[in-house]
């Protein structure tokens, strides 16, 4: 019987759409924090199921303008395209973070610096004043040291 809907792929199909919802009304930012709230939708579910269910809807953690993260749905919006691609690019490149009073500096792989650097210039960071980018090294200004503190915390946890 090819194409009928088992009671498990209702189910699973109903647990998606409220995922969708879910990220799409609040700003959620861990699994457990998902976990929580399809609990509260009456969906009991298992941290393997949740992290499948995430991979298989595309879902990507995209920083928020005050700064925290939130899961999302991907989307055609020209700044949901630049944060994917700043997170997908940052990870793979950045070999180090450091900060010097109100200056972040960025060491990447050989000859990436200046593609992250677009794509960091993309991200509209609060309190970034202006960047350079090298061949390896990429330095951001901050306004001040509070403001490049944070910028390099929240880099480091990309």
């Amino acid at each position: 019987m090819a194409g009928k809907k088992t009671k498990e792929d209702l189910n699973k199909a109903t647990r998606r759409e409220v995922i969708l919802q879910l990220i799409s009304e609040k700003n959620i930012a861990t699994q457990k924090d998902l976990a929580a709230e399809l609990l509260t939708a009456g969906f009991d579910v298992a941290q393997a199921t949740l992290s499948r269910d995430i991979r298989e809807l595309h879902l990507v953690k995209t920083a928020l303008p005050d700064g925290s993260y939130a899961y999302q749905a991907p989307g055609k919006t020209e700044n949901q395209q630049a944060t994917a691609h700043f997170f997908q690019l940052f990870r793979n490149a950045v070999v180090h973070i450091d900060t010097a009073l109100n200056q972040v500096v960025i060491h990447t792989y050989t000859g990436m610096a200046q593609a992250i650097c677009a794509a960091f210039d993309g991200m509209k960071f609060d309190g970034v004043l202006g960047t350079i980018a090298g061949d390896d090294t990429i330095l951001v200004i901050a306004r001040d040291e509070e403001h490049a503190r944070d910028i390099a915390m929240r880099l480091r946890e990309v």
